[in-house]
């Protein structure tokens, strides 16, 4: 057996695996020209830079650089080692591996995987307790009585952590695992003594995963109400560590990527037994924000992986006002929004267990309000509309959020709703619009213009690099990009005397892509990536990515071989300039006269070689 995977079979996973469709779950991809595009998953942006070319097999970020092929987007996407993303390529396009291949058994060195392989060793060990000890047969018939299915406690990998305060540590010691690795995980308490505790504690724990599936925090929730003398939060969740960061992490997200693409949509809930009731219920797509208020991260999350979202908290006052911040937070995305009320403050849980899965679901698809509708019913309930004064109050309070609405269609349909609402004629409410319209457009035309040039800067300008690039660093962009593709270039380049790029990441490139094209017939780029230093890699992907013609002419290609050279002698000059000042400073006539002729020698040389350019053009 052997540990390294053959070159062979990296090259075969590669050729028979889109890059698309690897990066797909991770980016809302949409075509513009000959690529792909959607929003980076590597930084936050709210005009789409990411470029995927399917005919190239590469990525690229127009607006940080980052790029690769399909085995460098898993290995920046999901901390992997390069062995890790080329065995994960190979599992996603159902390719088998070598026969005399054997995975080693440990992924990974990296802080990062060591945490996350304690994480799942921690998952297997409650979910063991809670399905097959007599410890976890009380937690077991509690997931039962909240009516969770088998099926569903599989699906989930929920576990449990019995009453007692170090199983878990013994059971990390018995793998020799160091304490500073163990206190960095998060899953332990140190008392004041430096004793180290479970965190959790009977207590129902629900792994949390991440983007990849792979589990980084857990929330535990406890069995029975917590004593008088010591009391504790229902829920418990993992701190913050390395791996998890609370204001990152959708839980579900993982798993409900593939329905999200699906249905071109995202269920955003509460909590995590809302997420679970409604997966058992049929509605695979939710997804919730670990117990918190919405952040901007977590949105932007689900933008990268559709264009709607639907929200359904709990029909309290609490949970009305959560889907009210949550709106708020969403205003300034480009996302389709819809909220689902449900009705007589139900969760949706209870809603669920009392009307049906069906019930549900059907809810959820198809009864949605759009967020002004949402609003106005929102406010409704803040006003006593038998009451002339409140009615004014309100009217004028929902006649706010409708003014920003742009169709006239939408416009219309709130303001009849509105009027059937107060009793009112269709033309008064019209009259009271436009004028909340007018005012508003009074007070913030200022604030309107800064808006509008903030998004206009906002936007990438996918050549604005290139073009601040001098006239040297262009001819070496395009004179590689046509090395890349053209491979007898590399013959005109060798006819030259002492040819050499003038910056070093340019001259290395082409150092390792001749080396590689001696032992790689037909080398692409997107197999070069894995042969460059890892500092190189993105640019070689931007130099890839640089739009250009199908071909090339050798012309074009002696003027980017002209400037490199016409810089070289231009440094000389500089050169000699600087020697015949310093000989001249310690009155060496003898050492200032040689550069003297140098230089007008090198003057002469140059001064033929352009005569000859423009004779050669006439």
């Amino acid at each position: 057996m052997v540990t390294k995977i053959p070159e062979d079979f990296i090259e075969e996973v590669r050729q028979q695996t889109n890059i698309a469709d690897v990066i797909e779950p991770y980016v809302q991809l949409k075509k513009s020209g000959q690529n792909l595009f959607g929003l980076c998953p590597f930084h936050e942006e709210k005009t789409p830079s990411f470029s995927v070319s399917e005919s190239k097999q590469i990525f690229h970020c127009f607006s940080c650089g980052r790029g690769g092929n399909v085995y460098k987007f898993l290995m920046d996407m999901e901390d992997l080692n390069f062995p890790e993303a080329v065995l994960k390529v190979a599992d996603f396009s159902g390719i088998s591996l070598p026969a005399n291949y054997q995975a080693p058994s440990d992924h990974s060195s990296e802080p990062h995987a060591i945490l996350k392989q304690d994480y799942q060793a921690a998952q297997d060990f409650y979910h063991h307790i809670l399905l097959r000890t007599q410890a976890g047969v009380s937690a077991l018939e509690y997931l039962h009585q909240r009516q969770l299915t088998d099926e569903t406690i599989e699906h989930f990998q929920i576990g449990y952590a019995p009453d007692q305060s170090q199983i878990l540590w013994s059971f990390f010691q018995e793998k020799s695992k160091s304490t500073p690795e163990l206190q960095r995980s998060g899953l332990f308490t140190e008392s004041d003594q430096g004793q180290f505790y479970d965190r959790f504690q009977d207590r129902v724990v629900f792994p949390v995963t991440d983007q990849s599936g792979k589990t980084i925090a857990f929330s535990g929730r406890l069995l029975q109400p917590p004593p008088p003398d010591r009391p504790v939060g229902k829920y418990l969740n993992s701190p913050e560590t390395e791996i998890f960061h609370k204001s990152k992490t959708l839980f579900n997200l993982a798993a409900a990527k593939t329905a999200i693409r699906k249905q071109g949509e995202v269920v955003l809930f509460e909590g995590f037994m809302d997420v679970i009731s409604a997966y058992q219920a049929g509605l695979k797509n939710g997804v919730a924000s670990m117990g918190t208020s919405l952040t901007s991260e977590q949105i932007y999350l689900l933008q990268r992986l559709t264009h709607r979202l639907i929200i359904c908290y709990d029909g309290d006052a609490p949970g009305i006002k959560a889907a009210q911040r949550a709106l708020k937070l969403l205003q300034e995305t480009n996302l389709e929004v819809g909220v689902v009320v449900l009705p007589g403050g139900q969760d949706p849980d209870e809603f669920i267990k009392k009307q049906g899965g069906d019930a549900f679901v059907k809810l959820v698809q198809h009864k949605s309000l759009s967020p002004v509708a949402f609003m106005i019913e929102f406010l409704s309930q803040q006003y006593d509309l038998s009451n002339d004064l409140q009615k004014v109050d309100f009217l004028n309070s929902a006649l706010k959020y409708l003014a920003p609405v742009q169709s006239p269609v939408e416009q219309e349909l709130y303001v009849r709703q509105l009027a059937e609402r107060l009793q009112l004629s269709v033309t008064a409410v019209q009259q009271e619009l436009a004028d909340q319209i007018k005012s508003q457009k009074l007070l913030q035309p200022l604030a309107q213009e800064g808006l509008t040039k903030q998004a206009q800067e906002a936007a990438p300008n996918r050549d604005l690099e290139y073009s601040h690039l001098d006239r040297i660093e262009k001819s070496e962009r395009n004179l590689l990009q046509i090395v890349f593709h053209f491979p007898e270039v590399i013959n005109i380049l060798d006819r030259q005397n002492n040819f050499h790029f003038v910056h070093e990441q340019y001259q290395e490139i082409f150092d390792v892509w001749l080396r590689a094209s001696l032992t790689q017939d037909q080398l692409t780029v997107a197999q070069f990536i894995d042969l460059i230093p890892e500092n190189l890699r993105n640019l070689v992907t931007t130099i890839e990515m640089m739009p250009r013609p199908a071909s090339y002419s050798e012309a074009e290609v002696q003027d980017y071989i002209n400037n490199l050279q016409a810089n070289s002698e231009e440094q000389q000059l500089r050169i000699y300039q600087q020697k015949i000042q310093q000989a001249a400073q310690i009155g060496d006539s003898q050492q200032e006269l040689e550069f003297t002729l140098k230089l007008i020698t090198l003057r002469q040389q140059i001064d033929h070689a352009e005569k000859k350019e423009l004779l050669d053009g006439e």
